[in-house]
């Protein structure tokens, strides 16, 4: 049904569906070609005019060759001037069905479940925006214009030559479904290989962005060549398919050059020889010529353009299998949360694709503006729990209350409103510090201030050049971890969520950072739920319950003081962080 849904056919039908939003620029495109078409085959009839009376009838009328002269310089001006118009009009309209793509399938990946960033790589996704979305602006810049142009031509073109000479017209005509023939065959051939191509360019970008992203370690373990092995590899195959490409070009299109000249010279000879006594004037012959050379450009462009078609036609089929491609579902429910209480009922969770259960049987009752901390092991469930909590990925089993509303009845408005995280590794865009605050949210310059304020950022806005329109440059590389943290919470603290998650959130930064987060901390509980998953525990003695979590399962919990008192993992995690042992 799928291989039905992307065949060749329905990917063009549906990249020529996008026309339809545009259809008044598309008919003067049209009318554009029509007159550059009209004017293109009247050229040769012009000459035809001028063989038929001045060589051949001896007339030599000077006002004549002047006018004919004239005629024939002011078609080539309008025909150039139409070719120019409907190419600029056909470039406007491919640039705008990009753009509307391209913003689509951004929208699309925004709205992609957490899943599919875990199976594939950012890179995939970009080369899919970026480098496909090019093959097709070729489909619409190139292949439909030329398509149109070289269809309108040859139907004109063919119809003059059957009024000039209907038998010489028929013999030429017999070539048209041996070329349609070779196209078949070539898009057979073709499209497996250049689904290939594109495959090994989309890992090649993957590969290269994980050299890049990954250079500090590969140096350190030098990996260098283990990594431009992997890329020659790439290269190579891409290499052998890109030659096989081109030998089913060499042998299906390249040779039709040869074979129409061949089948217009033989048509020619073969009508003189069937039929002697059938007179044909120079003029319609010098005219008949000049149109069985523009009969054959039609077709040859149009052959020759199959592999540019067949990119287009597996680009597309990438786009529009990542576009169709399920967003993440959230509930209708848009009542707003009036407390941040949840409440976890035998919680069993597993990954896409695995067998194992990360969580198993979780029970947690969170009261509303209460302090909870998840702890446990490397592995042990805690981040995954969070992002449960958060919406991102649906339980296997069990079920997730928020406000005592099941957490997939949420409105994807409701729940982003109310639940946020501050994670290990805030994403510091490019722009100023309000910028990075407001994340182009419709929010209050002085509210964005008051959090920075609130977020014990006053130092750092004070060494920054300019302030608070301050540049913060790729990634906030100049700011330490412990800014990039306070910054996280600033955003954080402009909107008010009824339940805020803190991921690891001072697990590397500095103490003087670590205090100033837990003075933070201190306030934000006397108005939301607190969740901190921490790795060092002496940032949550205070918590009203700790969570212990291995392998999964919750075998402890408690607060700071009952879990000593038990000695069990949380005692034991707890001395050997005291005693600067690393567990």
């Amino acid at each position: 049904m799928e291989e039905k849904k992307y065949s060749s056919w329905n990917i063009i039908k549906r990249l020529l569906s996008y026309y339809s939003k545009k259809k008044n620029l598309l008919i003067l495109s049209c009318i554009l070609i029509i007159l550059s078409t009209i004017t293109e085959i009247a050229s040769p009839i012009i000459l035809s005019n001028f063989i038929n009376n001045v060589i051949n009838n001896n007339i030599f009328k000077k006002k004549s060759i002047i006018l004919l002269i004239i005629y024939f310089i002011m078609l080539q001006i309008f025909s150039s001037l139409f070719n120019y118009l409907y190419s600029i009009y056909f470039s406007k309209l491919s640039t705008e069905i990009i753009t509307e793509l391209r913003i689509k399938m951004m929208k699309t990946a925004l709205k992609q479940p957490m899943k599919i960033f875990d199976k594939k790589p950012i890179s995939s996704i970009v080369t899919k925006i970026v480098t496909d979305t090019e093959s097709v602006k070729e489909f619409y810049e190139v292949i439909v214009s030329s398509f149109l142009k070289n269809s309108i031509l040859f139907t004109v073109i063919l119809a003059t030559m059957f009024i000039l000479e209907w038998r010489m017209a028929l013999i030429s005509s017999i070539i048209t479904p041996i070329i349609i023939i070779i196209i078949i065959i070539h898009q057979h051939y073709s499209k497996p290989i250049i689904k290939k191509i594109k495959n090994s360019l989309s890992k090649l970008n993957n590969t290269i962005s994980e050299i890049i992203n990954g250079i500090t370690i590969i140096q350190q373990f030098k990996q260098e060549k283990n990594f431009i092995k992997q890329i020659n590899i790439i290269n190579n195959n891409n290499y052998i398919n890109k030659m096989n490409i081109l030998k089913i070009d060499g042998l299906l299109l390249r040779p039709l050059l040869t074979l129409i000249s061949s089948i217009i010279l033989s048509s020619i000879i073969l009508i003189l020889q069937l039929f002697p006594a059938v007179i044909v004037k120079i003029s319609i012959l010098h005219t008949f010529i000049n149109y069985l050379r523009h009969l054959n450009e039609p077709i040859i462009t149009i052959a020759n353009q199959q592999t540019i078609l067949q990119q287009a036609i597996v680009s597309s089929e990438r786009i529009f299998k990542f576009i169709d491609s399920p967003s993440q579902i959230y509930g209708s429910n848009t009542e707003p949360l009036n407390s941040g209480q949840i409440k976890l009922n035998h919680i069993f969770f597993k990954y896409p694709q695995t067998k194992k259960n990360i969580l198993k049987n979780i029970n947690i009752n969170i009261p509303d503006k209460s302090c909870v901390a998840l702890v446990g092991k490397t592995g042990s469930g805690k981040t995954t729990l969070s992002n449960l909590i958060l919406g991102h990925y649906s339980v296997t089993k069990g079920t997730i209350y928020v406000d005592k509303k099941p957490i997939n009845s949420l409105s994807h408005k409701i729940l982003r409103k109310n639940i946020a995280i501050v994670q290990q590794e805030p994403t510091i865009l490019y722009g100023n510090l309000i910028k990075n605050i407001s994340l182009d949210r419709k929010i209050e310059q002085k509210k964005i201030i008051r959090a920075l304020q609130k977020s014990q950022l006053q130092e750092l806005i004070e060494n920054l050049p300019d302030g608070y329109m301050s540049i913060l440059g790729q990634h906030g590389n100049s700011l330490s971890q412990g800014e990039k943290q306070l910054i996280g919470i600033a955003r954080i603290l402009v909107s008010n969520p009824k339940i805020l998650i803190f991921d690891e959130a001072t697990a590397s930064i500095d103490s003087e950072s670590e205090q100033k987060i837990q003075k933070i901390l201190l306030s934000i509980r006397k108005k939301s739920t607190v969740i901190i998953i921490a790795h060092r525990l002496s940032t949550i003695v205070d918590a009203d319950m700790i969570i212990v979590l291995d392998k999964g399962k919750i075998v402890e919990r408690g607060s700071h003081e009952q879990l000593i008192k038990k000695k069990g993992l949380y005692y034991s995690m707890y001395t050997y962080q005291k005693n600067n042992k690393s567990i």
